[in-house]
C-alpha cells in the first residue's frame, strides 16, 4: 500500500521561494533545499527533477504572491494614479531582501533561458503596463515627458532600489527616494 503524501506543495514552494530569494539560486545547495523544504531527497527529485525545475517553481510561486500584486496596481489604476499607489507599495525595512526576480537576473549565467525569462518577461510587462500608464497621465496633462524613457527610468531604478534596500533598510530613506522618484512625473 502507498504511503499518503505527508507534505504542502504550497508551504514547500514557500520555503525553496525564500532559500533562493535569501541565497541566490548558485547559493543554493539540493542539500539546503532539502533540508529548507522538509522534503526528502527522492521526493524532490521526483516533484521537480532537478534544482531548476523547484527554482522555476520557486519564481511562480513568486509572481503568484509578490509581484502579480504590483503588476495589477498599475493595470487597475490608470494615469498617474497607478505609477503612484505602485511605487508607494515599496519600503524598506530590517528584514528587506530585495526582489526574487531582480535577484534571478543577476544570475543569468546559473539559469537556462526559459528560467530566466520568468523575471525578465515580468519586468517586461511592468514596463510596458509603465508606459501605458505613463501615457494616459500625458492624454489627463498629468505628465509632459516621454513616456517610454519614463518606464525605462523606472525599471532602471528598480532594479537599483532593490539592492540599495538590502543594505540601507531605513524606511525614511526609501519613503524620501520613493517621493523624489514621484515627483518625477509631472
Amino acid at each position: 500500500m502507498a504511503r499518503p503524501v505527508e507534505y504542502d506543495i504550497e508551504k514547500v514552494l514557500d520555503n525553496a521561494m525564500e532559500l533562493f530569494w535569501e541565497k541566490g539560486y548558485e547559493g543554493v545547495s539540493m542539500a539546503q533545499l532539502v533540508k529548507h523544504t522538509g522534503l526528502n531527497r527522492r521526493t524532490m527529485y521526483s516533484l521537480f527533477q532537478d534544482k531548476e525545475g523547484i527554482f522555476k517553481d520557486a519564481l511562480d510561486n513568486y509572481y503568484t504572491k509578490k509581484s502579480a500584486q504590483k503588476l495589477a496596481i498599475l493595470k487597475e489604476n490608470p494615469g498617474k494614479q497607478g505609477i503612484v499607489l505602485f511605487f508607494q507599495s515599496f519600503t524598506f525595512k530590517d528584514d528587506f531582501k530585495g526582489c526574487l526576480f531582480s535577484n534571478t537576473l543577476r544570475e543569468k549565467e546559473y539559469v537556462d533561458e526559459d528560467t530566466y525569462n520568468i523575471p525578465r518577461n515580468y519586468f517586461d510587462t511592468v514596463c510596458t503596463q509603465m508606459e501605458i500608464n505613463l501615457t494616459q497621465a500625458f492624454e489627463s496633462s498629468e505628465f509632459t515627458g516621454d513616456s517610454k524613457a519614463m518606464a525605462l527610468t523606472f525599471i532602471t531604478f528598480i532594479h537599483g532600489f532593490q539592492v540599495y534596500g538590502k543594505y540601507n533598510n531605513s524606511k525614511e530613506d526609501s519613503d524620501a527616494i520613493i517621493k523624489n522618484l514621484i515627483s518625477m512625473v509631472r
